[in-house]
């Protein structure tokens, strides 16, 4: 029987996405779509990267919003992540939200 997956792993496996994408280019990397920068900050505080982050701006709604997150380094700690592999489904990151700075 197939363990059901759950928003949960879902999530994991848009993260862990990212984090391969970022390893496979050459680094900086310059990211300004919102999702990817929520994700590269969750990243970068489990340690699996280092990222320079944009101060936040406040919007006239209330909400902060980063514009650009600059990621500079996998760490060994985000390599081994990697190494372990993924068992999750992944989908393409947008390339038009990752750029080389």
């Amino acid at each position: 029987m197939r363990k059901k997956i759950t928003a949960r792993d879902l999530r994991a496996a848009e993260y862990y996405q990212l984090l391969e994408r970022l390893s496979l280019r050459q680094l900086p990397v310059v990211c300004s779509a919102p999702e990817d920068i929520h994700r590269i900050l969750a990243l970068r505080s489990a340690s699996l990267l280092e990222a320079l982050t944009e101060p936040p701006e406040l919007l006239r709604t209330g909400e902060r919003r980063i514009a650009r997150a600059v990621v500079t380094a996998i760490t060994s700690e985000g390599r081994n992540a990697l190494a372990r592999g993924s068992r999750h489904a992944s989908s393409p990151l947008r390339a038009s939200s990752v750029q080389r700075a």
